[in-house]
Parts: structure tokens; sequence; C-alpha cells
């Protein structure tokens, strides 16, 4: 791999990196409480955050792009959907009590100088008949 493949992968890992934090202190800010960040069914599955909001858990894909957020949005494809599905249902079975869920979206695009941040609440349902 040449190198500017190699620093091009890694800065976009950081950035990846810094638009969860953005995107987790944006949540804070607008009253979720953070319960998991970074979660993880072995190395299959990974759900950005986790939030609370009264009676309700979000699980939360955040994706950073130098392009638009609808570009970011199409990354989030069948496959990344199906993941966070089934890694949602292990986590909801896990608790000792029932909660309302849904999947959001948060996009950050721009450069980490200059961004915008895009919520994207019920960006997506279950498809029927998957667990």
């Amino acid at each position: 791999m040449p190198i500017d493949k190699k620093i091009q992968g890694k800065q976009n890992r950081e950035w990846g990196a810094l638009a969860e934090k953005i995107a987790y202190d944006w949540l804070l800010t607008h009253g979720y409480v953070i319960r998991e960040t970074n979660w993880r069914v072995k190395n299959t599955i990974e759900i950005d955050i986790i939030a609370e909001l009264p009676e309700t858990i979000i699980f939360i894909e955040v994706k950073a792009r130098k392009g638009d957020a609808m570009e970011a949005l199409d990354t989030v494809d069948r496959k990344k959907i199906q993941k966070m599905v089934r890694g949602a249902n292990i986590y909801l079975q896990s608790l000792d009590r029932l909660f309302k869920y849904r999947f959001d979206i948060i996009t950050v695009t721009g450069i980490p100088e200059e961004y915008t941040l895009e919520h994207f609440p019920d960006a997506f349902y279950p498809p029927l008949g998957m667990k």
C-alpha cells in the first residue's frame, strides 16, 4: 500500500473518531443520556452510540464525510442496517425491562475545523422478519 493511502486511511479514522466525539457532545447538549459508545458484539457488530431518552433507546450510527450529508447517509447500506438491528436486538434483550427503540444516523460533514452536523431520527426501520 502506498504511503499516501496509509496516511489518508489514518486521517479518515481520526476524522471518524472526532465525528463520534462531536456527535456525543451534541447528543448530551440535546438531552440524551449516553449509555454506550462503540458498543460491540464480538468483532462482527459495532454500534457507535447507544443513547436514551425517556422510555426510548436510540441506536446511532455516526458518519463522517468530507462531502455532503446525503453522501454520508448513502453509506449506511443494507448490510450495516442488518448488523445494527442484530446488535440492537442483543442489547435490548440484555435489559431488565422493555423500551421503545429507534435507529438514528448522525452525519458530520466537512473538515474538523469547519463542519456541519445533521441528525436523522428514525433514519430507518428494521426490515420485516429480521432479527
